[in-house]
């Protein structure tokens, strides 16, 4: 590499995935000038064009006597990040997973943050829409829609009016933790199963539910 247009080429192909337009796009050079510089013209980059090619790639282990000049004796270990660069660790967002036999609040707990033994945090499954929570099924109450160890994704209602009545949902009650199809009644909720000829239907008063979910997702293991 013998010229630096030798080397702006290099760059482009060891960092930026030899796609000249990426460079151009990170360091705000207009694609005309820089086609002039590495295309058949092989035109000297002006110092401008050069203060945005470093600082475009000042990150990197490849310093500015290097691109000038071909050589530097600092390339043989990276450098360390320029004064006022700050790398930000990345934070994994995650989701409380609530088990079915959780005890009664535990879903209100987990989504308000309170560690407890009856949930652990895991990342968030980007195949689902959005969703607060995901829970594991028990029982064949809810067969054949849900089978047991299935793991619904759940997200929270915080506004009763949204509840999609006939749908399927999770409530956390005075009780515990249940699944099921619910339909408005009064100042109750009427809890239906799909199993319905080994399930009874069956009421919870609005007071005694502390949290209302609508299942959004499933995954099931084969």
């Amino acid at each position: 590499m013998e010229t630096i247009n030798d080397r702006i080429q290099f760059l482009i192909d060891q960092l930026f995935g030899g796609k000249a337009a990426e460079l151009c796009r990170v360091a705000d050079i207009p694609p005309s000038t820089l086609s002039s510089i590495i295309g058949e013209r092989q035109s000297k980059p002006s110092v401008d064009v050069l203060n945005k090619i470093y600082n475009a790639i000042a990150d990197s282990k490849y310093t500015l006597l290097w691109l000038l000049t071909g050589s530097d004796s600092k390339m043989t270990s990276p450098r360390e990040p320029r004064p006022g660069i700050v790398k930000l660790p990345v934070v994994q967002e995650t989701r409380p997973r609530i088990p079915m036999n959780a005890a009664a609040g535990s879903v209100s707990s987990a989504l308000a943050g309170v560690k407890s033994e009856d949930c652990e945090h895991l990342p968030v499954i980007q195949a689902f829409s959005r969703y607060s929570y995901t829970l594991f099924v028990k029982g064949d109450s809810m067969e054949p829609e849900f089978h047991s160890g299935d793991e619904l994704a759940c997200l929270q209602i915080t506004n009763n009016s949204f509840v999609q009545w006939g749908r399927y949902h999770v409530l956390d009650t005075s009780q515990g933790v249940v699944v099921k199809r619910i339909y408005e009644d009064g100042d109750y909720i009427l809890c239906k199963s799909e199993a319905s000829d080994l399930y009874k239907d069956f009421r919870i008063h609005k007071e005694e539910i502390y949290n209302i979910a609508l299942v959004v997702g499933m995954l099931r293991r084969f």
